[in-house]
């Protein structure tokens, strides 16, 4: 039972840390108040930052839980990219959310690999899909690619579908031949497997 509590008392945290995120980006859309704006800002990145760090010290020492330790470093990392963006870098939020994500994939992988010690499907895929839309958009968020994003789509679309099955069957070929990256039916690894851990820590 002491186990349920303790990663109860992480997902309020981190309940509250995206709260504080999304209010961030609220009053910033909301607010003309620049002095107020940067002031609220700063409380909130704060608190974000706090919650997130308190929430990735319990799952590293207690509740050991994926879940947990990839939003709690989430909330930390994104705290910290946006108060670069609002106060060192010299770009605005338009051009930067695409890297948010980037780093959510980035999270996400480190999360399933320090839980599992091996890379798991549940986890790479998701990653994999998150940098690279991380990377995909910064081209056209940073003005990198200045053609009309539905313009490129519409013509290298199907080049990226071909580069996508090429990954899965490099992927499954690297499979074949390191026996780290093998993944059994039984072993994919996601959220849901946690979620079971604890209902059987509970009976």
């Amino acid at each position: 039972m002491k186990e349920v509590q303790k990663s109860v008392l992480v997902n309020i945290l981190i309940v509250f840390g995206l709260l504080l995120f999304f209010a961030v980006g609220s009053f910033a859309f909301w607010t003309n108040d620049k002095e107020v704006l940067n002031v609220l800002t700063l409380i909130f990145l704060f608190l974000q930052f706090l919650f997130g760090l308190t929430a990735l010290i319990f799952s590293i020492k207690r509740t050991h839980i994926a879940t947990h330790l990839f939003m709690g470093s989430l909330l930390v990392v994104w705290a910290i990219l946006y108060f670069l963006v609002g106060n060192v870098l010299t770009c605005g939020i338009k051009e930067f959310w695409p890297v948010f994500g980037f780093f959510a994939g980035l999270l996400l992988f480190a999360s399933g690999f320090y839980k599992y010690r091996k890379i798991k499907f549940g986890y790479l895929i998701p990653s994999v899909t998150l940098v690279g839309m991380g990377v995909w958009y910064s081209f056209f968020s940073f003005r990198v690619i200045k053609t009309s994003f539905i313009v490129v789509v519409k013509r290298l679309g199907p080049a990226f579908a071909l580069l996508l099955g090429l990954f899965l069957i490099v992927l499954f070929f690297i499979q074949k031949r390191n026996k780290k990256f093998v993944v059994k039916d039984d072993e994919i690894g996601t959220f849901s497997d946690e979620d079971e851990e604890i209902v059987k820590d509970v009976e």
